[in-house]
């Protein structure tokens, strides 16, 4: 598959890890030389310099063999040029991000997809819809959307009064008194490991459990793992921005929350204070002790660090932590610290990054694979297959199915239905299968599935 990456930001970079790691052929496109030849020596990429549109890069006989362009540079409207540009010399699928909602208020006006962009993505709405699955589900380390957001990719902790601590998944499965029928566990990471159990795994304490479920389950997984669900309702923000802004009108329109937003512009506080009715904001700095503890924060259940330094919300999220704040998420775009933050104890993040490249992978369709998603610091993707007619596969028990490596099928789509398939469920034509493996054995099980 040909990509064009146009722009080397820290998204550009991520893109090309994720689209080179499955072994498509990655061109990645800035003005800034320096960063080309950075990202050229660790990634096997090809990196070209030209600053904004020229002539010289845009032709017809190299845009024609194009699979998917993707344009992602700090100028909203360079992007939404150079897809349209890129659409009209041949390019199969265009994306474009775009930073500023604005453009929202004139879509009756402006069809961007008659431009000739397939996907427009709003990286600060896609960590908005994280976060409010997070606070929706405070039991919830992490949460993913995946297959057209109709299933979730949820994680918690293994505790000391886990019906799980110290047994097997083959034992667990026999237990009458737990129902795996509506979910099941893909992977666990133990330490900086991560693996996909097998029957003879034994879950140990603070083992962080990844599982797929449909929403209407979610609850009952963790009843079952034995997290108590209880939903928090006092939220404290701390930061200036678009998703700062955009989650606290969210919270007021769903209700139930009682939210504290604080922010170092008195400026933008008084601005902020006519657009919010029902958010307390306050002017101070993100690790100013005293104004966190004036502002009650070891009462919250939620503390966020949204502010745009990495090195502030890591510190103010860490004091939240010390201060017995039940729950933290931490905005990191520095997607190298994202390892790091689990060490540290920092618990839930948020990275722009992976949101965009989600959204992304969610929507991109190429060969048999219909959509995917990748996870904070892991290297494992779900990975959705389409099976076509005459796959080798149809009329096959998964149970026979040979998987190359650490791979697990988490579920299966049949016309327009989601279960978790059982050991003797066939393979039938048209299913959708999510599978849970690493990059690199994407190709194998594309083959594996083919006719």
């Amino acid at each position: 598959m040909n990509i064009i990456i146009f722009g080397a930001g820290k998204t550009g970079e991520y893109l090309a890890r994720v689209f080179t790691s499955e072994g498509s052929d990655v061109t990645i496109v800035d003005k800034d030389g320096e960063k080309c030849r950075k990202i050229e020596s660790a990634i096997d990429v090809t990196a070209l310099e030209f600053d904004g549109i020229k002539k010289e890069f845009f032709n017809k006989d190299y845009f024609s063999n194009v699979d998917l362009f993707i344009a992602v540079t700090a100028v909203d409207e360079l992007n939404i040029t150079a897809c349209t540009i890129a659409k009209k010399l041949g390019t199969g699928t265009t994306i474009a991000r775009i930073r500023n909602e604005d453009y929202d208020q004139f879509k009756d006006l402006i069809d961007l997809s008659a431009e000739g962009i397939d996907l427009i993505i709003h990286p600060e709405k896609e960590l908005t819809k994280e976060l409010i699955n997070l606070v929706s589900y405070p039991e919830a380390l992490d949460i993913y959307n995946i297959s057209k957001g109709e299933l979730y990719i949820l994680s918690t902790e293994i505790k000391k009064d886990s019906p799980f601590l110290g047994r097997s998944l083959k034992d667990i499965s026999k237990d009458k008194n737990i129902n795996l029928e509506n979910y099941r566990v893909v992977f666990v990471e133990k330490g900086i490991e991560t693996i996909i159990p097998k029957g003879r795994y034994v879950f140990e304490e603070k083992d962080k459990v990844y599982f797929i479920s449909l929403k209407d389950h979610i609850n009952q997984f963790f009843s079952t793992i034995g997290c108590d669900y209880k939903r928090g309702r006092d939220i404290m923000i701390n930061g200036w921005g678009d998703v700062s802004k955009t989650l606290a009108v969210e919270l007021e329109r769903i209700g139930g929350f009682n939210v504290k937003l604080i922010l170092n512009d008195r400026k933008k506080a008084e601005q902020l204070s006519e657009i919010l009715t029902d958010t307390l904001v306050v002017v101070g700095e993100a690790t100013d002790m005293d104004i966190l503890a004036t502002e009650g924060i070891i009462d919250m259940d939620f503390y966020l660090a949204l502010t745009g330094n990495d090195e502030a919300n890591m510190v103010s999220s860490l004091l939240a932590s010390h201060l017995d704040v039940k729950r933290t998420i931490t905005r990191i775009e520095e997607t190298t610290y994202l390892p790091i933050s689990k060490t540290i104890g920092l618990g839930r993040c948020i990275n722009s990054s992976i949101a965009t490249t989600n959204a992304i992978m969610r929507f991109f369709k190429h060969g048999k694979v219909v959509s995917s998603s990748t996870f904070k610091g892991i290297n494992i993707d779900a990975i959705t297959f389409k099976i076509d007619g005459d796959s080798k596969c149809i009329g096959k028990p998964i149970s026979s199915l040979k998987f190359p490596g650490d791979t697990i099928i988490g579920a299966i789509t049949r016309d327009d239905n989601f279960f978790i398939p059982a050991g003797n469920n066939e393979i039938l034509p048209g299913d959708e299968i999510i599978v849970f493996t690493t990059r690199d054995l994407v190709p194998k099980i594309e083959k594996m599935f083919g006719n």
